[in-house]
């Protein structure tokens, strides 16, 4: 199977999908759950992959960005069984809609 590169608009890249999944994860996983992304670094990679997830969607469907992001969270995932986390969007609003890097990536290649 061919590589997948992935670069992001903030310029961070990979040469492989699968690379820049792991760099996902270990961003998930080092943060507890109901913690806020406090690192730039990772606010900074996460707006770069949620950009390219929202620039990917179809007109007319809703993007998770939506009135700007304030800040991203962990929190676990009530909509998918077990004690699945993953990265929430907290709108400058307050309104909130979970995040999947795993998808966002689908889009970012």
């Amino acid at each position: 199977m061919p590589k997948k590169p992935v670069t992001l608009t903030n310029g961070k890249s990979w040469p492989r999908k699968g690379d820049a999944h792991s760099h996902f994860k270990q961003i998930l996983a080092k943060y507890a759950v109901g913690q806020r992304v406090t690192d730039h670094a990772d606010h900074d990679d996460l707006s770069a992959l949620l950009a390219s997830y929202d620039n990917a969607l179809p007109p007319g469907i809703a993007k998770k960005a939506g009135a700007g992001v304030a800040y991203f969270e962990k929190r676990v995932d009530l909509d998918h069984p077990g004690r699945t986390t993953c990265f929430f969007v907290v709108r400058r609003d307050g309104t909130s809609i979970d995040f999947s890097y795993v998808r966002a990536l689908d889009s970012a290649t």
